[in-house]
């Protein structure tokens, strides 16, 4: 490709207040920091500490890492004995989603948009379109997969920030991945592999790279690029970033990082369970319930799960904590987050898993 990469240094915070017209506002940046804990805090910071007002994009890379949802429980999500044995780093994301294994050869998106005009298709028909820049006829499948010939090639998981009025889509292609690995550290959920009549987690994945075989992180990031300034306007240079950036020196960020990389966030609680039941719902998720009950009052409630709404996860849990065990006071408590999650997404994820939860408590 003839697209010429031009770097420039993200400017202070501060600066984005200052941005201009939505036409000409839109903005891509780009790293090749190898560390993941690097680009989630990037993520964070832009999210909690810089006024988005255009649409973003961020390009990026890590070294070898499996990370797992918001929710997620690694002692069931990952082989852990094995992630210590090779040194491959477990972190946990702030979105929703699976498990999922990165290396240099699964490159990543991110778009960053105002929530107001925040649209899941509309930033996977940027991707699409990229890959079509390069040949690739890939399509959308399921929730929110992008598959080639049949096999999936992207996966995403998303945030919200709604005091700040700020969403956040990022996705992975595999372009040449380790496909081994998957089997390697992650123990997928067994009703997913039946729900979609496979045998493996590698049947269902492929590189580009299998059918197209000289094709690279840079051509990728060129393609999106264009594709990301044809869509949505952005004309001022790629801006790359890197741990000598103004951004990463700010305090909040290193904040972020130290916040990321501690072992409490990556492994969670694990309160002493007594009563715990699991499923997987067609097209919300899979969901985990562990509830701590004493004196017949639910105690501590913990919900592992995949599903891509991570708000109303944790809104259940919340909700769950000091309620009288039962389908009544379980049902009242989850049914009474409906006005917080009106969106069709959150709505369908609160309402399958609430009806789900009250089938299975005995009262």
């Amino acid at each position: 490709m003839a697209f010429r990469l031009v770097t420039a240094r993200i400017p202070h915070p501060a600066r984005f207040a200052r941005g201009r017209r939505w036409s000409s506002g839109a903005r891509i940046l780009k790293s090749e920091v190898p560390d993941i804990i690097f680009h989630f805090a990037v993520e964070d910071y832009l999210m909690n500490f810089a006024k988005i007002t255009s649409p973003l994009l961020y390009l990026w890379r890590p070294q070898p890492v499996v990370t797992i949802g918001r929710h997620q429980n690694p002692w069931k999500e990952c082989v852990l004995e094995q992630l210590q044995s090779d040194q491959v780093a477990l972190v946990r994301r702030r979105s929703g989603g699976g498990a999922v294994f990165q290396d240099p050869g699964c490159s990543v998106f991110t778009f960053i948009f105002p929530s107001a005009a925040f649209d899941i298709d509309r930033n996977l028909e940027t991707v699409l379109g990229g890959l079509r820049r390069l040949g690739v006829a890939a399509e959308k499948k399921g929730r929110n997969d992008l598959v080639y010939q049949g096999k999936k090639i992207s996966g995403s998981a998303f945030k919200h920030a709604p005091d700040r009025q700020v969403s956040l889509h990022h996705g992975t292609i595999l372009i040449d991945t380790d496909l081994t690995a998957l089997q390697r550290y992650l123990t997928p959920d067994k009703r997913k592999l039946q729900a979609k009549g496979i045998s493996s987690v590698g049947a269902r994945v492929m590189n580009l790279r299998e059918a197209f075989p000289s094709l690279t992180h840079q051509d990728l990031c060129d393609a999106l690029t264009e594709e990301f300034r044809d869509r949505e306007g952005a004309s001022g240079p790629v801006e790359e970033i890197s741990e000598q950036s103004e951004l990463a020196q700010a305090k909040a960020f290193q904040d972020l990082m130290a916040e990321l990389g501690d072992k409490s966030w990556r492994f969670g609680k694990t309160p002493e369970f007594s009563h715990q039941f699991e499923t997987r719902i067609d097209g919300v998720g899979v969901f985990d319930v562990h509830l701590k009950v004493v004196h017949g009052v639910i105690e501590d409630a913990t919900i592992f799960s995949d599903a891509l709404f991570p708000d109303v996860i944790s809104a259940a849990m919340t909700s769950l904590c000091g309620v009288e065990y039962g389908r009544d006071g379980i049902g009242a408590a989850l049914k009474g987050l409906g006005p917080q999650f009106t969106e069709e997404g959150p709505k369908k994820t609160l309402e399958a898993m609430t009806d789900w939860m009250i089938s299975n408590v005995g009262d």
